[in-house]
């Protein structure tokens, strides 16, 4: 994994390209979010300079996606666990306000059913591993999903119980 130079992209953007570095040749859908949420599902092909770029499953075009503007990565293909870099506490800057206080409540919630919402909807997850700007959940279909810590807007707890309905429901859906 690359280092971090104490740049304004410390705090999401390089531990998102860190985590996405170990994903190429697998496919990813990622969610964006400016101009506003779009998605796109590619087979990564490279990662550098902040880019992620890879062949658009949908029509077999090559995507580039500024890593900056990704709120999520659902990696498809693998259920391999990302490394990522430890949490940091900062003392200045965007990290300070904007990502350390949201990274601290994942890593609190290690392990419990939540809510999550970065920028479209709410999907009950469980987070499996937080790290620097990344936390990192399972979905209801056992899919890893990383999120940005900058990107998060809600955390939501929620009981057991009403998670397995939420859970049951959406799969229920999904099958039909």
């Amino acid at each position: 994994m690359g280092h971090f130079d104490k740049t304004k992209c410390d705090c999401c953007v390089c531990p998102m390209q860190c985590v996405l570095e170990q994903f190429i040749n697998e496919e990813v859908i990622i969610l964006t979010n400016f101009p506003g949420p779009a998605v796109i599902q590619i087979k990564i092909n490279k990662v550098e300079n902040f880019i992620v770029s890879g062949l658009d499953i949908a029509d077999n075009n090559i995507a580039h996606v500024s890593i900056c503007n990704i709120v999520t990565a659902t990696i498809v293909t693998t259920r391999k666990l990302p490394d990522v870099k430890p949490i940091q506490q900062n003392t200045k800057g965007e990290c300070v306000c904007c990502e350390d206080p949201i990274t601290n409540v994942a890593n609190s919630l290690l392990g419990k059913p939540i809510c999550i919402t970065g920028g479209v909807g709410c999907d009950i997850v469980i987070i499996v591993k937080v790290g620097e700007g990344i936390v990192i959940a399972e979905d209801i279909t056992k899919r890893n999903v990383v999120f940005s810590s900058c990107a998060l807007s809600i955390i939501k707890e929620v009981s057991e119980v009403s998670s397995l309905r939420t859970r049951r429901k959406s799969l229920e859906k999904t099958q039909e």
